[in-house]
């Protein structure tokens, strides 16, 4: 299991709204063309201008493919609401359940 986890502050809660508006219009269509993927995202009420997307890949071809979708569809929004973006990718070396 590969991840990606993108930490976006905006410079408002509303352009923060705005891009997580976006992101549900633009995602559930694009993500069903590669399959085994996951989407999360996670916003804290004390800090609502700050998104975090987890993205879940089953291997690093779809995680390939997921990233030329956000090259293509979703980095144009970014630039316009210029948000600080960290970003962190790696690989799944413990995973636990309950």
């Amino acid at each position: 299991m590969y991840c990606k986890i993108f930490i976006r502050t905006f410079p408002s809660t509303e352009e923060c709204d705005l891009f997580e508006s976006i992101l549900q219009t633009k995602w559930p269509e694009l993500i069903k063309t590669v399959p085994g993927v996951n989407f999360d995202a996670y916003r804290n009420k004390h800090s609502p201008n700050i998104s975090t997307v987890v993205w879940q890949f089953p291997d690093s071809e779809a995680q390939k493919k997921i990233e030329r979708l956000i090259e293509e569809n979703i980095q144009r929004f970014t630039a316009t609401l210029s948000p600080k973006t960290m970003s962190f990718s790696g690989e799944r070396t413990l995973h636990l359940n309950s």
